[in-house]
């Protein structure tokens, strides 16, 4: 048995037809919000409304920038109006027009998670690598309630959504990956589509069932404050 995407993530500039990918059996979309201070999707909102009505799970992400980041945060929940069923993620990767250094990111996280009483999770590949010490304390303590969003597209074609899983560990200090992105624009193993999407469109895959991933889509609990 192939690959089976089950979660798509795309911008304005990806057309999509909800029913259709739902029908072909994607079960959540995380939609570009903003990119930090300066810019808000403008398809979000309308794009948000169509995907709840075809019964599919939201997330909004934030594209990582180096603007105050409390600012950022503020702007990216009041824009992303996410209810307590949604889910919330930075997209730490690089910007070489403005770069969120590994505190930021930290900070981000925390900010979201503070306000929304949900761990809010993080996207990321080879930035995550070099920007945060996965000895550090605090974001050891952080990784065990944001959950994280692999990035990375193998030149192997595993068997299964478990083979993918088994194939790419998690990044330290995470011991798990929640979602794997495995293709994007062509790249990494296929499918590269489903019914509903462009061909090299942004596959994502969790690894469960609907209601498993339904549970964990809004990032669990925090009932405390992480670590400066």
């Amino acid at each position: 048995m192939p690959i089976v995407p089950n979660i798509a993530d795309m911008a304005h500039f990806n057309p999509v037809n909800f029913s259709q990918i739902k029908t072909a059996g994607i079960l959540g979309v995380i939609h570009k919000a903003r990119q930090g201070l300066g810019y808000g999707d403008p398809s979000y909102r309308s794009r948000q409304a169509a995907a709840k009505q075809a019964g599919l799970l939201w997330g909004a992400y934030d594209f990582a920038t180096g603007d105050d980041v409390a600012s950022n945060v503020a702007k990216f929940l009041d824009y992303a109006a996410l209810e307590a069923t949604d889910g919330a993620w930075l997209d730490f990767e690089d910007n070489t027009h403005s770069q969120m250094s590994g505190d930021q990111a930290f900070e981000f996280l925390d900010r979201v998670a503070q306000k929304r009483g949900r761990a809010c999770g993080i996207y990321g590949g080879n930035r995550i690598r070099e920007q945060i010490d996965h000895q550090d304390s605090g974001w050891i303590e952080m990784a065990k309630v944001s959950p994280l969003w692999q990035c990375r597209y193998i030149g192997a074609r595993p068997a299964d959504n478990a083979a993918l899983f088994k194939a790419i560990p998690p990044i330290a200090p995470w011991t798990v990956n929640t979602i794997i992105q495995y293709t994007g624009d062509g790249s990494g193993p296929p499918p590269h589509t489903v019914a509903g999407l462009q061909n090299g469109a942004d596959l994502n895959v969790f690894l469960g069932t609907p209601d498993e991933l339904a549970k964990a889509w809004p990032g669990q609990p925090v009932t405390f404050r992480a670590a400066a």
